[in-house]
């Protein structure tokens, strides 16, 4: 921190976690002296099952901070059974990384592609809008990148319309 002149970051995300719930928990344990030090505002982790989640969460005498933020591919092209619902559960929200293809297992065919485009005339929005509009309404954050300013702007202009349920029921079954 001292050679960066930063006094504290506002989230530290632990990526990938240990082999089992020691290691996990390992882990964790130097997110939250990070925390407890004030080095840091808030604590994440990414790529977290449920099972690991409770590795932190469960039955843990030493557990001091909870995780806000568990960061995950998420999207209209890899939405796996009921992930946001699992993290909500236990109070940790869906941060969608890659929301727009480039996830593991989510990337966007034409297909997928072309049902986003065939959408956004009813709202006066991209295609790229419609998919992150479902991210959103399914309840989870999104985390975007663009070397485009366009892009960026786009991407922000998302909280002036919502999706019917007949469309969101629609991108749902895009991974069936």
């Amino acid at each position: 921190f001292a050679a960066g002149n930063i006094d504290y970051l506002d989230m530290i995300m632990l990526d990938y976690p240990g082999p089992d719930r020691d290691s996990i928990r390992g882990q964790w344990k130097a997110f939250e002296e990070m925390y407890e030090s004030k080095l840091v505002k808030s604590l994440a982790v990414s790529n977290f099952k449920a099972s690991q989640l409770d590795d932190i969460l469960v039955n843990n005498p030493e557990l001091q901070v909870k995780p806000v933020v568990n960061q995950l591919p998420f999207g209209v092209a890899y939405h796996p059974g009921n992930v946001v619902e699992e993290n909500a559960k236990r109070g940790i929200l869906v941060q969608a990384w890659a929301p727009l293809g480039g996830s593991l297992s989510g990337r966007f065919d034409s297909r997928i592609k072309t049902t986003c485009t065939d959408i956004s005339p009813r709202y006066n929005k991209s295609g790229a809008q419609v998919a992150l509009k479902w991210v959103l309404q399914s309840g989870a954050a999104v985390c975007t990148q663009t070397k485009k300013k366009s892009h960026f702007v786009e991407d922000l202009d998302l909280f002036n319309f919502q999706l019917s349920g007949k469309d969101m029921a629609t991108l749902n079954g895009l991974t069936g």
